[in-house]
Parts: C-alpha cells; sequence; structure tokens
C-alpha cells in the first residue's frame, strides 16, 4: 500500500502512478488544501456518484453506506478540546481515499502505525480499522477527562453551594454531553453494520480488530449517559445543600427571634408609663428590669442548647 499525504496528482490529471495494480493498493489523504487534486482523482475512477458527495460534502452525523464497489464511511474524532472533527473515508478492494477539512494527529498516528507494521499495509481494512480505533481512543480519553471534571464539580459543590457558576457549568456540560451522546450513538450503529456487512475490502484477519473497537467503542454512549445522570444528580444535590443551608440561617434568626420576644414583651409593659406601678419609681426597678430581660433570654437559650436546636448541626429530639 502506498501512502500519500495530500498527495498531488500529475499534470495530465492522469492517476497511473499510484493507480491500484494487481494485488498492490494505496491510502490517499486530502485535505482542503488539496481539494481541487481529490476532485480530479475521483472523476478518473469509476465510483458512484453518491458516494463521490458524500466524500466532498461530508454529513452531519456518522454514516456507512455500502455502493456498487466500495463504502463511504463519515467518521467524528473528538480533540482534546471537546470540539469534534469530521474525518471521511471512501475504500475499495484496492484503495482507501480519507479526507479531512483541516489538519490532525489523527492522520500522522494512522501513517506512523501502518510504517510499524507494514503487513498490515496490504489491505484497505487494516487502514479502516487505525481510524476507527484511534477515534474510539480520542473519546475514551475525552471519557475520562470529563470523568474528572464531574469529581471536581462534586468537590466543589460541597465547598461552596452557593456558587452560581456551578449550575451554568452543570448546563454547559450537559449540552456538551447531548451533543456528543447524538454523535456516539450514531458513531456506534455505524460501527456495528460496518462488522455485520459483508465486505470484500475487510479480510478475515482484519474482523477481529473491528470487533474489538466495536465492543470497545460501545463504552462511550454508556458513559455519557451515566454522566447526564451524574450531572443531574450533582444539580439536585447542590439545590438541596442550598436550602438547607436556608434552612439553618432561617432556623438560627428564629431562635434568635424567640429569645427576644419575651424581652420585647418585659420592655413593653414597662413602657407603658401607667401612674399607679410600683417599678416606675423604684431605685433598681431598670438594673432588675434588664436583669430579668437576660435571665429569660438565657434560660431560653439554655433550653434550646439542650434541646439540640442551637449550636448543633445535627437535631436530637428530647
Amino acid at each position: 500500500m502506498a501512502i500519500e499525504h495530500n498527495f498531488r496528482l500529475t499534470v495530465d490529471g492522469t492517476y497511473k502512478r499510484h493507480a491500484p495494480a494487481g494485488s498492490q493498493s494505496c491510502w490517499l489523504h486530502f485535505t482542503a488544501a488539496a481539494k481541487p487534486d481529490l476532485e480530479q482523482l475521483l472523476s478518473s475512477l469509476s465510483i458512484h456518484p453518491l458516494a463521490q458527495q458524500r466524500l466532498m460534502n461530508g454529513t452531519d452525523i456518522p454514516t456507512f453506506d455500502e455502493y456498487e464497489g466500495c463504502f463511504f464511511l463519515s467518521l467524528f474524532i473528538v480533540r482534546p478540546s471537546g470540539r469534534t472533527v469530521n474525518v471521511r473515508l471512501l475504500a475499495g478492494s484496492q484503495y482507501m481515499i480519507s479526507y479531512m477539512d483541516e489538519n490532525d494527529p489523527l492522520v500522522d498516528h494512522v501513517k506512523e502505525r501502518l510504517l510499524n507494521h507494514r503487513g498490515q499495509a496490504l489491505y484497505p481494512g487494516y487502514v479502516l480499522y487505525h481510524f476507527l480505533d484511534l477515534a474510539a481512543i480520542r473519546f475514551l480519553q475525552v471519557i475520562d477527562q470529563i470523568a474528572d471534571r464531574i469529581q471536581t464539580l462534586e468537590r466543589q459543590v460541597f465547598a461552596t453551594p452557593f456558587a452560581n457558576e456551578i449550575g451554568r457549568e452543570i448546563y454547559r456540560m450537559k449540552t456538551h454531553l447531548h451533543e456528543l451522546r447524538q454523535i456516539a450513538e450514531a458513531q456506534e450503529e455505524a460501527i456495528k453494520m460496518i462488522r455485520h456487512a459483508d465486505l470484500p475490502y475487510i479480510n478475515q484477519e482484519t474482523n477481529p480488530y473491528i470487533e474489538e473497537v466495536a465492543s470497545r467503542f460501545s463504552r462511550v454512549p454508556a458513559a455519557l449517559d451515566a454522566f447526564k445522570e451524574s450531572l443531574s444528580a450533582i444539580f439536585d444535590l447542590q439545590l438541596s445543600l442550598k436550602s438547607d443551608h436556608m434552612n439553618v440561617i432561617m432556623k438560627t434568626l428564629t431562635l434568635v427571634s424567640v429569645i427576644f420576644l419575651p424581652m420585647t414583651f418585659i420592655a413593653g409593659v414597662y413602657g407603658m408609663n401607667f401612674a399607679f406601678m410600683p417599678e416606675l419609681k423604684w431605685r433598681y426597678g431598670y438594673p432588675f428590669a434588664l436583669l430579668l430581660m437576660a435571665t429569660v433570654a438565657m434560660l431560653i437559650a439554655l433550653y434550646f442548647k439542650r434541646k439540640g436546636w442551637w449550636g448543633e448541626t445535627g437535631t436530637k429530639e428530647k
């Protein structure tokens, strides 16, 4: 298999030197910079027009389609930033054409694998396997990153339950997970179709590899579903903690109000200024009133303390 990156066609537009011949096969990769060359190449090959159209224009979701003499696969890979990019593969019995709008290290990794295992470069099925395998690895790496971020959010909820940024981050993550889930579900279905399809371009030696990739990638949608449930649980936890904190605040305010209520009553009684109130002309009336209010407040506070309503996180009814 001849491995070409951003292959340049000859001046006359023919595809002679790199055309599959005999038992040889080739893998050609194109980017947007070499799109005119790709169009010239496709015009020289006998490929279904719909397959050519899909290769040039791409699809919104992962897609697998079989045509006479070839198959088309629209594969999505995810970058560490969480952004997804589309790679399109068109394979026949003796060729594999890949296209991406922008450069990505994934292509270099596929090339490196094939150069290190030259025996695998004999069949387009191995090129397909490496693309699927590296795409699965990318998804699983992002899954690990999301899991770490969710654990950080859980700790943050307990540390700062009133932080509004937590709710915003949960909303952003759920939106991102929903987008990844749609792509992962369609990609899993496409891989299953490849696994069950009777393709002459995938020989018996590559079938176990495709099976292994399909099994490994099935973890991705399940993990994304679990993450969405975890984020919902974190959001509910934050609401519960906020409610608990508000209950503690309301309890404290209520207890303070109850303590000051009898003090206010005593102050109100002695503030009526009736003529026949003996304490009004008593020399120790003012200290007595203050002492009475302080004593009542202390007795009420001690009662609350004994009942476990004051100064303790838990409640213990006596």
